[in-house]
């Protein structure tokens, strides 16, 4: 028995999971040739055009698929298309390695289809399988494929895929005690909209229930109650506009969307009769609503200027600068300077490709958010970052609100929401963290990057109730430019402790390795925990000589 452990530790996972050359007809010379001029990484260009390739595909489905009114392309159509176009770019970006996210998707839709069949009543069954399995597949992957830097091959699309499968098979698993009550509860609803000819005072409410809802990826119906097909699994899986770097969505949007029911949104009644009403009705191709192609233009550009951006600060501030000895040379105030600066350099490549990733998929329609307050359609149902909240937030709250955001959504629903046996907040927000820490990869400095996330939250969350609700209720009181400064001046000081945090926290998570992060980290004399250390036992500390009172009031709340 273990010479058979080692033979298959050994020799069998080592050439299963270790990433494969590539096929000898795929011709990469464009991105290495691309890759002698501008210095960028081979790999990390490939990603680049296998995310850029999303728009011209988008486009085409745009042009011949994207048809509410059509006759002829029904949900089977959209559905392979999906399917074809996601495997052949993810063949282009991953070649032979494809057979690692084919395996994990189709072996995920086997798990519930023999669970469904086996133990009809145990759909939970289907869904712990499924997450050993995924989430087992990826470490494995990890293990055998990852190197001392961030890698940039197959275990990118098994990463994003890993959450995907997992969620799908809790959607499955909650199908099965919610489904006959949500048939009882919608079939009424549904009686009444047919016997009413005019729209219900009530009913003008869902596109704002959407609209509230940003992002949509993960809505109150995504359980799936009955398995769907293979060939929608894959569709789903290999979406060709977010299988390599999100953003993570439902299987359930996923229906709706070549179903074309996502369309079905009436406009506000607090819009009706106004011009802009008027317009988003009239505006209107093969049934879709119009306006998606100037808000994916204006991802494209914003992408790019970020990852212009990182690329031109990269050269300023390189992660391997803090550990060369010149770095150590440099005044104390300039290192903390130079790493402020290098953290936010780091988070920009993530802003860009999520940005640019997100145009596609706004051009094929799936983002479709229902219309806002005026009438006008929204387009930023599965946006993953908003820069404006990002660039100005003044509390890490506001960073977890806008940054990677259906990656957060879904670690709240799939995670944060089913460690509530654990009966404490603060531990389901530790689980959350580390199952996030080990998703990304089993190098120390995610776990160090995620650590001090939890620790800087647990701070920020004690320092605002202490200091924060005080020092806004004395800024509330001031009149005029008094208030203007004081409100000026607050913002600043949070926001640059935010930045700080944040971006001291990023340093880790791109040096991968333990001795670096702490190399890192020790150039600037451990400043980051240190002063997170000294808010903590201050708190504490204040706790302690100034107990507060337990009022009536917060002992309702």
């Amino acid at each position: 028995m273990d010479s058979i452990l080692r033979q298959a530790h050994e020799q069998v996972l080592p050439a299963w999971f270790a990433p494969k050359p590539s096929a000898p007809f795929l011709d990469y010379g464009l991105t290495h040739s691309a890759s002698l001029a501008s210095g960028v990484p081979e790999p990390s260009l490939r990603l680049l055009l296998t995310v850029l390739a999303g728009y011209p595909i988008s486009i085409f489905y745009r042009l011949i698929f994207l048809n509410k009114t059509s006759s002829i392309v029904g949900e089977s159509a959209r559905n392979s298309f999906f399917l074809v176009s996601g495997l052949l770019m993810s063949y282009y970006f991953n070649s032979f390695d494809i057979i690692h996210p084919l395996t994990t998707c189709i072996g995920t839709w086997l798990i519930c289809r023999v669970v469904a069949l086996v133990a009809p009543k145990n759909r939970s069954l289907a869904s712990t399988l499924s997450f050993v399995f995924n989430f087992g597949y990826l470490l494995t992957s990890y293990k055998y494929a990852a190197t001392e830097e961030y890698d940039i091959c197959y275990t990118m699309q098994q990463c994003v895929q890993c959450l995907r499968m997992i969620g799908y098979g809790m959607d499955f698993m909650d199908g099965q005690p919610k489904s006959s009550k949500k048939k009882d509860v919608a079939t009424p609803a549904a009686t009444e909209e047919k016997k009413v000819d005019t729209p219900a005072p009530a009913a003008p409410a869902a596109p704002a229930v959407v609209r509230d809802k940003t992002p949509i990826s993960f809505g109150r119906d995504i359980a799936l109650a009955q398995l769907p097909t293979l060939a929608e699994t894959i569709g789903y899986a290999f979406f060709p506009f977010a299988f390599l770097v999100g953003p993570q969505f439902s299987f359930s949007l996923y229906k709706k969307f070549i179903s074309m029911e996502l369309f079905n949104v009436p406009i506000p009644a607090s819009a009706a009769g106004s011009d802009e009403a008027k317009a988003a009705a009239a505006a209107t191709a093969n049934g879709i609503p119009q306006g998606s192609l100037r808000y994916a233009t204006r991802c494209f550009f914003l992408g790019i200027f970020y990852l212009g951006l990182g690329q031109v600060l990269g050269g300023f501030f390189p992660t391997a600068a803090l550990l060369g000895k010149a770095f150590l040379e440099r005044s104390f105030a300039e290192r903390v300077f130079i790493f402020w600066w290098t953290g936010k350099t780091i988070l920009n490549k993530y802003l860009g490709i999520w940005t640019i990733g997100e145009g596609p998929c706004v051009l094929s329609g799936i983002t479709f958010n229902g219309y806002d307050a005026q009438g006008r359609p929204e387009w930023d149902g599965l946006r993953n970052v908003n820069p404006i909240n990002y660039e100005f937030a003044t509390s890490l709250t506001q960073i977890v609100s806008s940054f990677n955001m259906n990656t957060n959504f879904w670690a709240k629903l799939y995670v944060f929401k089913r460690l509530r046996f654990l009966g404490n907040k603060n531990l389901s927000a530790l689980g959350v963290l580390l199952f996030l820490a080990v998703w990304h990869g089993t190098h120390i400095g995610y776990f160090f990057c995620f650590g001090l996330e939890f620790m800087d939250m647990e701070t920020e969350r004690r320092m605002s109730a202490r200091f924060g609700k005080p020092i806004n209720a004395f800024i509330a009181r001031q009149t005029g430019v008094a208030h203007v400064v004081a409100k000026a001046v607050w913002g600043v000081i949070t926001w640059l402790l935010t930045t700080s945090a944040l971006y001291f926290a990023a340093v880790p998570f791109d040096l991968l390795q333990l001795d670096k992060s702490i190399q890192a980290v020790q150039t600037i004399n451990y400043l980051g925990i240190y002063v997170m250390l000294a808010l903590l036992f201050l708190d504490i500390f204040l706790s302690i000589v100034m107990p507060k009172k337990r009022s009536k009031s917060i002992k309702t709340e």
